[in-house]
């Protein structure tokens, strides 16, 4: 993507994604094939949010007519924007290379195509952007299904055709074949980590960059980028939080006879500062001069990085590289005021294990315990739909949840247990006493 684009992009509305994230994708639809093996998007099968089907075209909902019209104003927002997320489509074989073609009514460069995949351990990848009004995209990795959404922006502009084709694998790097460092589509076991300075998100009532509408006491982040951002109700991007004892943008006041909590959040907003800054990527978006994990706010704040400004021009005021929603904020770390914590991005490893957190009400959380019984003390909260690898599982205290009566609980982080009748999946872990 040129500067220019990036430039842009990073610019647009923070608008909303659709449909929720399955735990296990569904088998796709019977795809709808174009000469030259294109996959043509049905406009009318897109989950919309800010946007209107009109004369067969997808346009930004000025009357929000729909009750989804309205976009949640902030991180450098210029006017309405709308989101269209369509459909997961199966692939007749796995390929990590796509190519995507975009038709606009009106200046292309006001609309932003993206796509994704499915990886082999069911998870999926980014997002990853498509260039102008198409072209190729390559993944990560080998993937068997494909994703796309599109972004449209201002009242002048409307999304007309969108289609998408699998190309051979490896076609779109150099010499193809394995990536550098490694076997193509290798992870680590473990997810990567980085220590960020978090805030609070609060805008109770506003609509978050996927489409939620915040609620009080809420359990969600943000981070800054789109890539790593979870559907509308859906926890397929679940970052584990933990605090450290350290209080405020000095990292002073360590606390450190307190015991950790963690809270298991997924990806429902973009933000803080900036908004094309995935810091967790080793090939980052943007800033790629900046280390690993270390956002660029963070680096304006207390090193005067790109004179102390974020990307878009503004003086940044403090070191965030997460926001939290204030349920995640106030009941699952018991945070007195914005503090430092560890993150983990667990979508970055891969997952032995993977369980979706349920619950009854689909809002409220799970409380996290030390171990595997009642009698443990609280030491989180997993949000609904958070998406954990479940380590092992072990006997404990009978729980009844939505997956009926059970007295098994999985591990699903270092002390951290929740009881199975919580959780979608996870019953093939092993043992913990065999550990």
């Amino acid at each position: 993507m040129s500067d220019r684009r990036c430039e842009r992009t990073t610019a647009r509305t923070l608008a909303a994604l659709g449909a929720a994230a399955l735990l296990v994708p569904l088998a796709a639809p019977a795809p709808a094939f174009a000469e030259g093996g294109w996959l043509r998007q049905d406009l009318d099968s897109a989950d919309r949010v800010g946007l209107v089907l009109e004369s067969g075209a997808l346009r930004t909902d000025v009357g929000e007519a729909d009750g989804g019209g309205a976009s949640l104003r902030r991180e450098g927002q210029r006017g309405r924007t709308g989101l269209a997320t369509f459909p997961e489509q199966a692939l007749d074989g796995p390929t990590d290379s796509v190519d995507v073609r975009v038709r606009a009514d009106g200046d292309v460069e006001h609309l932003l195509a993206e796509v994704r995949g499915v990886r082999p351990d069911g998870m999926w990848t980014e997002w990853y952007p498509a260039p102008g009004s198409g072209g190729r995209v390559t993944l990560p990795e080998d993937v068997t299904q494909v994703q796309l959404r599109v972004e449209v922006e201002g009242g002048d502009t409307a999304l007309t055709g969108l289609r998408v084709r699998p190309l051979a694998s490896g076609a779109g790097r150099p010499g193809g074949g394995e990536r550098d460092g490694g076997a193509h589509g290798a992870r680590p076991a473990e997810p990567f980590s980085a220590r960020l300075f978090a805030t609070r998100i609060g805008l109770v009532g506003g609509t978050t960059a996927n489409g939620h509408t915040v609620r009080k006491d809420d359990h969600f982040v943000a981070l800054p980028s789109r890539r790593g951002l979870a559907t509308r109700g859906g926890g397929e991007y679940t970052v584990r939080v933990c605090t450290t004892g350290a209080l405020g943008p000095e990292g002073k006041n360590e606390t450190p006879e307190h015991e950790p909590r963690c809270a298991y959040l997924p990806v429902w907003d973009v933000g803080p500062w900036n908004t094309g800054d995935d810091h967790w990527n080793e090939d980052r978006e943007s800033w790629n001069d900046l280390e690993r994990g270390r956002p660029q706010a963070e680096a304006a704040y207390t090193d005067g990085y790109n004179g102390g400004l974020d990307g878009f021009g503004r003086k940044v005021r403090n070191p965030a590289g997460i926001d939290l929603a204030d349920g995640a904020f106030r009941e699952g770390l018991q945070l007195p005021t914005n503090a430092w914590v560890e993150v983990d991005y667990l979508w970055t490893a891969d997952y032995r294990q993977r369980a979706e957190i349920t619950t009854v009400t689909q809002s409220d959380p799970v409380v996290v315990r030390g171990g595997p019984g009642l009698e443990h003390d609280p030491v989180g909260l997993a949000a609904h739909k958070a998406n954990v690898d479940v380590a092992c599982q072990t006997v404990g205290d009978e729980a009844t949840g939505p997956f009926g009566t059970s007295s098994a609980w999985y591990r699903i982080g270092p002390g951290n247990y929740v009881p199975a009748a919580f959780a979608d999946g996870g019953a093939d872990a092993p043992d913990c006493a065999r550990r």
